[in-house]
């Protein structure tokens, strides 16, 4: 029983110190979000690059990037706003190249032509002292449509 009462009073201790940890992880990925959306919205999707890490860039080919977020500026068009629709924080500590905090940002976005989600998963090496996206995914009724209406056409002169 006193095992037990020992581990109850140390959570409580801990219960701060964690929960400050968590609320600032997702306050700095919050901003690095935030940031990237805002230069989207002013400038459009120029100048971009600097948000993503270099994990990010050392997985993704930039060819099919460049497509992606041209696919996106064709059925979507400008970026208007967003708003944060859900978010889930994770740290980990593994032998591989991802090590850190990782948050998982769900943002509701709007569009000259339509409305979209776009997931947005942020992360801070363990040894880091930044933030910087690791991943970004982009969805849309407009840009699925857009996607169905290529592989029909990509099919049909098979």
């Amino acid at each position: 029983m006193s095992r037990n009462v020992f581990t109850a009073a140390l959570l409580l201790l801990l219960l701060p110190f964690l929960s400050c940890s968590v609320v600032k992880g997702k306050k700095e990925a919050e901003e690095v979000a935030e940031s990237m959306f805002e230069e989207r919205i002013v400038y459009g999707d120029y100048g971009l690059d600097v948000y993503y890490s270099e994990l990010f860039w050392r997985n993704t080919d930039e060819r099919k990037w460049e497509n992606i977020t041209r696919l996106v500026a064709k059925a979507m068009g400008e970026l208007q706003s967003y708003s944060l629709e859900s978010w889930k924080l994770q740290s980990k500590v593994h032998a591989n190249q991802i090590s850190g905090t990782i948050v998982v940002l769900v943002y509701k976005t709007v569009y000259e032509k339509g409305k979209g989600t776009e997931t947005l998963t942020i992360y801070k090496p363990l040894m880091g002292d930044g933030f910087s996206i690791l991943g970004h995914n982009f969805n849309s009724k407009r840009i699925q449509r857009l996607i169905d209406k290529s592989i029909e056409q990509a099919t049909s002169t098979m």
